[in-house]
C-alpha cells in the first residue's frame, strides 16, 4: 500500500447521518412532519424524456426532482423511488410526503406546468397515510435503493484546504492491500446496518444485494457528472425507537435521497433477507 494511499484512508471518515447535509440532501436532523404518506403515481415515459429534452436534463434522478419541485414545491414527496420497467410506456414512482393525494393535486393546480401533467397526471396520484405509531421489535422487510459511498477528506497542496470527495464504500475497503478484500454484497450491507443504527430507530437483520451498476450523477443544471454506485437491497428490519421510525422513513436513508435514493419501500418480512 503506497504512503498516498495510506494518507488517504487515514484522513477517510464517514460522517454520520446528523451531519450537515449537502444541498439537495434534506437535513437528517429535520423533524418528521405531523403525518406522513405514501405517494403512488403512473409516470408516462415518454413525455418525461419529451420534458428531459426540453430542460436539457441528462440525469433521469435530477429531472425528477426538478419535476417534483416545480409541480408541487413544499409538498414535493422526498425520498422517492422512480421504477422503470424496461420497455414499458410507464413507469410507476413511489415516495413519502407531509401531504396526501389530494393536496398534491391543488398543489399541481396551482403550480405545474401542462406537460408536468401529462407526464404524472394528478388524477392519478394515489396516497394512504402511514401509521402514526409503531410497535419497537416489530420487523419489516424492505427494499431501498443506495448509493453506498463514503466521504475522503484528502488535503490540497501541504498548507490547502482539505476536499471531501465521495468514494465508492466497495472501493474504499480495497484501497487497503493489508486486509482482506471483501465481497461488495458484505460491504454494502455493513453500509447499511451502519445507517439504520445510526438513525437511532431500527436495525438490520439481515439483507441482499439484489442488483448493482455504476451510474452517473448530475445535480444541478449545466454542472459535471459524477460516478458512483447504484445498489438496490432487499432485507428484514426491527424497529428499535417506534417514535423515531417515522422520522426514519420521512429522511430516508443515506445520501442523495432527495435524487430517488434512500427510500425504505415497506413490504412483509420473510423468514430471510430476500422474504
Amino acid at each position: 500500500m503506497t504512503a498516498a494511499a495510506q494518507a488517504e484512508m487515514l484522513l477517510s471518515t464517514d460522517p454520520p447521518e446528523t451531519a450537515p447535509a449537502p444541498a439537495g440532501d434534506a437535513p437528517a436532523a429535520a423533524p418528521p412532519p405531523a403525518a406522513l404518506h405514501l405517494i403512488r403515481a403512473e409516470i408516462r415515459l415518454n413525455d418525461f424524456q419529451r420534458w428531459m429534452g426540453c430542460k436539457r436534463l441528462a440525469d433521469p434522478d435530477h429531472a425528477m426532482h426538478c419535476l417534483l419541485v416545480e409541480s408541487f414545491g413544499a409538498l414535493a414527496p422526498k425520498p422517492f423511488r422512480l421504477i422503470t420497467p424496461r420497455g414499458a410506456a410507464a413507469g410507476i414512482f413511489y415516495g413519502y410526503a407531509p401531504a396526501d393525494a389530494a393536496a398534491l393535486r391543488e398543489a399541481a393546480a396551482s403550480y405545474a406546468d401542462p406537460l408536468h401533467c401529462r407526464i404524472m397526471p394528478p388524477a392519478q396520484v394515489d396516497s394512504k397515510p402511514m401509521p402514526a405509531q409503531w410497535t419497537a421489535g416489530k420487523r419489516l422487510g424492505f427494499e431501498v435503493r443506495i448509493r453506498p459511498t463514503r466521504r475522503l477528506h484528502r488535503p490540497r497542496g501541504k498548507d490547502g484546504p482539505v476536499h471531501a470527495a465521495e468514494r465508492d464504500a466497495w472501493l474504499m475497503q480495497a484501497l487497503d492491500k493489508a486486509t482482506e478484500t471483501r465481497s461488495r454484497e458484505d460491504v454494502y450491507i455493513e453500509w447499511l446496518a451502519e445507517r439504520l443504527k445510526q438513525s437511532g430507530a431500527a436495525q438490520l437483520e439481515s439483507a441482499s444485494l439484489v442488483s448493482f451498476q455504476r451510474t452517473r450523477a448530475h445535480r444541478k443544471r449545466g454542472g459535471g457528472a459524477s460516478e458512483g454506485p447504484d445498489a438496490l437491497m432487499r432485507g428484514i428490519l426491527t424497529i428499535t425507537d417506534p417514535a423515531a421510525f417515522p422520522g426514519l422513513l420521512a429522511r430516508g436513508v443515506g445520501r442523495h435521497r432527495a435524487y430517488g435514493y434512500g427510500m425504505l419501500l415497506l413490504r412483509p418480512p420473510g423468514p430471510s433477507a430476500g422474504g
